[in-house]
């Protein structure tokens, strides 16, 4: 029994649990396991402290979401975490005390600059969720944001208070979702008077909503889940329990409900199949201990609903809504090294300070890029051979208006010029894993949340010269001990083959099957493929047959874009869709095609050109191969489908 005022109780547990949570969280990482999105992850944007308990929770979410819209409190700011303090009654009634913390004190007191990161931050969203343990102004900004953008769907979880909600914020949002005692506080009601039946609930519900259009989503633990809207009612009954199953722990089961409603009307499902798919997934959720490790998983809520082969792939839609909103999705990152190039027609670079600063100051006037790749540890050693602070870079980079994409591991000749993670010796590939992690450190507090290998010294020049079974063994040690590591198991790692270089005339890792090999021998669910289009013609293969291979292997964690002559061994780094129309095509449609979601970086080399126009160019052409696929689509599956050449190139021809 909780404590009544004045009174102490002893704790029937003999420990604390702790767990990742928070509604914002658990609602994101139950989107993100709900999702039929191959690949898929729902964006979670909130605030972290500059704390061990930020650290913490970032790598958990980082696992399952996208955190590249939050933020970390700067050094020194005291800012913590926010906590909640979950007691729970013997039959695993939850009640909790939250403290806001970052969440409550850490967004940009400018509306509007608060606006812009909510812009990026939303890019491309079919569905936002809102939380009322943030500031009821950080709420409003972003609903008022995400319909500018044409986001379908905001509900907003009713948890966090139990005042009436501001007006402007329910005029913004389409389903507010309360608790029986939430509703209540919101409707100015005692709790028992809306426990006494369905047509309190309903009232109460009408009040919440008042003048406003919203619909009231009721969660009522065992009597289901009502929905009102003006004078219409749906109501679901809960889900049994499944057999054998019993209830343990409810923490988490509103939060679960909410995002699998939130995921099925994404979906399109009618809001009374929504209610069904959220009541199944708010059920599995109360039948274990914890927040967060209750969560369910789609096929876990499928199974319980006795529905086979839910996430079936379904044509590719080629509305134009749906064709807009994808593009509207799409993020680049362009190589920050072709910022140095034609130095003469940036006439306003800064003096005295770090190169790095000025190339993403001049990265940041790229239109239609958002990411910035960083190398390890080129990128972070200042003039004076000290190295500069992630923290100092990542403000930089947001100074800019851009994001934190990657930071690429670039092993230095020395020690490594006989490789890094295949050195025949063992210091030396030690070495190379302490690099690795370094940077996966500095990833961490860059707010990044991934790190690709280029492997450029693992190679050999002669026969005759490496134990090439040796060398394989080693890269599979090597590459499993930084993954799983403390500083990396958090992130994506990825190996970036390339199949020879002027460093090493032939790679260890020549292919993308043989990366693919790697990746299965690593067996490291954080450890994937980047794939180079420009590398992948130097191997001689086909860029989109490549993507699929790894695609298939949920292998895919990045693609680097460009063009080549495709001369023997040689890369040359041109513009995107130069040289090779047809095949930058085909990997437009092979991304498109499997929902591809990540960062599309350009490793481009220009010599004569303005980088800056350059890369804009880039981004251009690969947006209007975007859009122009999808009216040729239907087609070209149709010839693809008979292995007919003659019509998938006449129906190219048209785009």
């Amino acid at each position: 029994t909780v404590p009544r005022r004045g009174e102490t109780r002893a704790a029937t547990a003999a420990r604390v649990e702790r767990a990742c949570g928070g509604k914002g969280a658990n609602q994101a990482v139950a989107a993100s396991r709900l999702t039929c999105e191959r690949g898929g992850k729902a964006a979670f944007v909130g605030r972290f402290g500059e704390d061990e308990a930020g650290t913490t929770l970032r790598r958990a979410l980082r696992r399952e979401t996208d955190v590249s819209g939050s933020v970390t409190m700067a050094r020194g700011s005291g800012i913590e975490t926010g906590m909640g303090f979950v007691m729970l009654t013997d039959d695993g009634s939850p009640s909790a005390v939250v403290v806001g913390g970052a969440n409550a004190l850490g967004w940009n007191a400018d509306d509007e600059a608060l606006a812009s990161e909510f812009r990026e931050a939303l890019r491309g969203a079919k569905t936002v969720m809102l939380q009322r343990e943030v500031p009821e102004r950080v709420n409003v900004i972003a609903a008022t944001v995400a319909r500018e953008i044409g986001v379908r769907t905001i509900v907003l979880d009713a948890g966090g208070s139990f005042h009436a909600a501001d007006e402007a914020l329910l005029a913004l949002v389409d389903y507010v979702a309360p608790n029986e005692s939430e509703l209540a506080g919101m409707a100015g009601m005692r709790v028992e008077e809306v426990s006494s039946g369905h047509e309190a609930v309903v009232k109460a519900a009408r009040i919440v909503a008042g003048t406003s259009r919203v619909a009231v989503l009721c969660t009522l633990g065992s009597r289901g889940s009502l929905l009102v809207r003006g004078e219409d009612v749906t109501r679901v009954e809960a889900m049994e329990l499944p057999a054998g199953a019993k209830e343990v722990d409810a923490t988490a089961a509103g939060d679960a409900f909410r995002a699998a409603f939130a995921v099925a009307m994404a979906e399109n499902k009618s809001e009374r199949d929504a209610m069904k798919f959220a009541s199944a997934a708010g059920a599995l959720a109360v039948t274990k201990l914890g927040a967060m490790p209750s969560l369910p998983f789609r096929s876990d809520v499928d199974e319980f609903l006795g529905v086979s082969d839910p996430c079936r792939t379904s044509p590719i839609s080629s509305s134009s809504s749906s064709s807009e909103a994808a593009i509207e999705a799409l993020r680049f990152a362009s190589r920050l090294n072709s910022m140095k190039s034609r130095a003469d027609l940036f006439t306003d670079a800064e003096p005295d300070v770090p190169e790095v600063f000025n190339l993403i100051k001049r990265m940041g006037r790229v239109q239609g890029v958002h990411s910035v790749f960083l190398n390890y540890p080129e990128h972070f050693i200042g003039p004076d051979g000290n190295e500069l602070a992630a923290v100092e870079l990542r403000d930089k980079i947001l100074a800019a208006k851009l994001r934190p994409g990657a930071v690429c591991v670039r092993f230095p000749e020395e020690p490594f010029r006989l490789g890094a993670f295949s050195n025949p010796d063992g210091v030396i590939r030690e070495h190379a894993a302490t690099l690795a992690r370094k940077a996966c450190a500095t990833a961490t507090a860059l707010d990044a949340d991934e790190v690709v290998i280029w492997p450029r010294y693992d190679g050999y020049d002669y026969n005759l010269q490496a134990d090439y079974a040796t060398a394989w063994e080693d890269m599979i040690v090597g590459y499993k001990a930084v993954a799983s590591s403390e500083e990396c198991r958090s992130l994506k790692l990825s190996v970036e083959f390339k199949p020879t270089d002027e460093k090493s005339r032939f790679s260890f890792i020549p292919t993308t099957g043989a990366a693919l090999l790697l990746v299965d021998a690593v067996g490291e669910p954080n450890f994937g493929l980047t794939l180079d289009v420009g590398h992948a013609l130097a191997a001689g293969e086909n860029p989109a047959q490549s993507i699929a291979m790894a695609a298939s292997r949920n292998a895919l964690f990045g693609v680097q874009l460009g063009d080549g002559h495709t001369r023997l061994g040689a890369e040359d780094g041109l513009m995107f869709a130069s040289v090779h129309p047809h095949a930058a095509m085909e990997l437009v449609r092979a991304l498109r095609r499997i929902s591809y979601a990540g960062v599309l970086y350009f490793d481009t080399f220009p010599l004569n050109e303005d980088p800056v126009a350059e890369a804009e160019r880039n981004a251009r052409v690969f947006r209007d191969f975007y859009a122009r696929i999808v009216d040729v689509e239907v087609e070209i599956e149709d010839a693809i489908a008979s292995r007919d050449a003659i019509r998938a190139l006449d129906a190219a021809s048209r785009m």
